[in-house]
């Protein structure tokens, strides 16, 4: 057998360069520039904890009343169809 002389092998030194952009939508956390700019629009009108807590809830309050429709239909339609197929 011969003997085979170990090749050095450079030394690997991270030097900071970006070859390929990372921001990318499939990261998570990752913002868009729109979502980006309207939460720093959001931060820029320092709203209280109440102020948010307001705007949550009268979200949430012009919600519900399409929601609990959704959740009522789809409830009918699987009754519905439950027996239709039963009988």
């Amino acid at each position: 057998m011969k003997n085979k002389e170990k090749k050095d092998k450079p030394v690997f030194v991270d030097d900071g360069r970006t070859i390929a952009d990372m921001d990318c939508e499939a990261i998570t956390g990752y913002k868009s520039k729109e979502q980006r700019k309207k939460h720093e629009e959001l931060k820029a009108l320092n709203l209280t904890k109440e102020e948010r807590k307001a705007i949550y809830r009268g979200t949430f309050k012009f919600v519900i009343p399409y929601l609990l429709c959704f959740v009522g239909i789809m409830i009918a339609l699987l009754c519905a169809f439950y027996f239709a197929m039963r009988g």
